[in-house]
């Protein structure tokens, strides 16, 4: 008799636990997903979603013969950080790093520190493997209004349909705000920021040469990922009342806001997507198992974008969870308890670490102190002359 994993979310890391689990022996896999199918045709020129995919996560995504065309990704090669302490130089035509600025930190590690990806290639790229396996049933357009626990370990959902579903393992990937998560009682800590999280893409001026840039200020965090061609994606930290007044229903003026923010790196910028904003908070579960029940992504642990972790994270979390189930003893239920807290403890660690790592960054970046203000500008060309340092945070980065 088969064991049903019913998996409630369908966005990448939903769909990535799907591929991953379907080929476990007398397994059957279901995800739910309130949205509709990915768009067969991907927005142009770019969707303003953007992952950065560490080796790790790329690696699995090959080994789940997951394909992206090479016309919608972007390698990062480098990156540089900046201080406030003076502006950046500019890149001119070239896209080389200079090395003029001793208060700019430069990765650069002969391979690619991550691979930009849109979230619509890669929705696109998952489904159409979905189809392909043949072994998943996605059931799109669909919303659960209630849970209930049948025995020791199953757990039934009741969909807005009408429908009722039974699971053996119910996979909560349904986000941040998981309703999964609060039918079952499973408390989180949650820090708010008080920062909204603002992105966009654009056009620019100058070749970006495969570098990620990113900004520190004592306001404001702010990073400009590589698109395809001459385009970039940012990811603008600011506080709640600045972006009140960012002006984003004037593309000029948002255009120049952003161009004084990067010290006009890569010349004019031009707009070429929608401005979205969302506000940004540190969520962690208290629990990441239940019988029958395990939390995955942004359901488990939501961290700060500086760290640009977080879809990597919950990569990680569909690696260690489908490690511990096909390493289950053949006397061991795939929803027992035992088992799910393996995957907790093995999974846990990492998105802890993250987590505190961010904050505390972004504590000593934000702050005015007088040490804060020196590790922006004066540290980070220190980091420069610390090769072995370097080594360790490229690592870290591209993990």
């Amino acid at each position: 008799m088969s064991a049903r994993i019913v998996i409630v979310g369908g966005g990448p890391v939903g769909l990535a636990l799907a591929l991953a689990s379907a080929p476990l022996t007398g397994v059957e896999v279901m995800v739910i997903e309130r949205g509709p199918a990915a768009n067969d045709i991907l927005p142009e020129p770019f969707d303003h979603r953007v992952y950065a995919l560490s080796s790790s996560s790329l690696a699995m995504l090959k080994a789940l013969r997951v394909a992206f065309p090479s016309a919608r990704m972007a390698r990062v090669r480098a990156m540089q950080v900046f201080g406030d302490g003076e502006h950046s130089e500019e890149i001119g035509d070239s896209g080389n790093i200079g090395g003029g600025d001793r208060r700019r930190l430069d990765f650069d590690s002969g391979q690619p520190l991550a691979i930009i990806v849109e979230h619509a290639a890669i929705m696109r790229a998952m489904e159409a493997r979905l189809r392909e396996e043949g072994r998943v049933e996605l059931r799109r357009g669909m919303t659960p209004v209630a849970m209930r626990c049948l025995g020791a370990n199953r757990r039934e959902l009741t969909l807005s349909d009408g429908s009722r579903i039974e699971a053996d393992l119910l996979i909560a990937a349904d986000g941040s705000r998981s309703q999964i998560r609060e039918w079952a009682g499973i408390t989180t800590s949650v820090k708010d920021y008080e920062s909204d999280g603002v992105v966009a893409n654009f056009r620019t001026e100058y070749p970006h040469g495969d570098i990620a840039r990113q900004w520190f200020t004592h306001d404001a965090v702010l990073a400009w990922l590589p698109l395809p061609g001459n385009h970039v994606s940012i990811v603008w930290s600011v506080g709640r009342e600045f972006s009140k007044v960012l002006p984003s229903n004037d593309p000029d003026a948002f255009c120049r806001a952003v161009e004084d923010a990067g010290r006009s790196s890569l010349g004019a910028l031009s707009l070429v997507s929608p401005i979205a904003r969302f506000p940004l908070s540190r969520v962690m579960a208290h629990d990441w198992a239940q019988p029958g029940l395990a939390l995955i992504g942004d359901a488990a642990h939501a961290v700060h974008p500086l760290a640009g972790q977080g879809v990597n994270l919950g990569f990680a979390d569909v690696r260690n969870l489908v490690s511990v189930l096909q390493g289950r003893s053949a006397f061991s239920a795939i929803g027992d308890l035992a088992v799910l807290r393996r995957y907790e403890r093995s999974a846990r660690e990492a998105a802890w670490l993250v987590g505190e790592t961010t904050d505390r960054l972004r504590s000593i970046y934000l702050s005015d102190a007088g040490s804060a203000r020196w590790l922006r500008n004066e540290g980070i060309g220190l980091l420069n002359r610390l090769p072995a340092v370097k080594s360790l945070l490229i690592d870290y980065a591209s993990r």
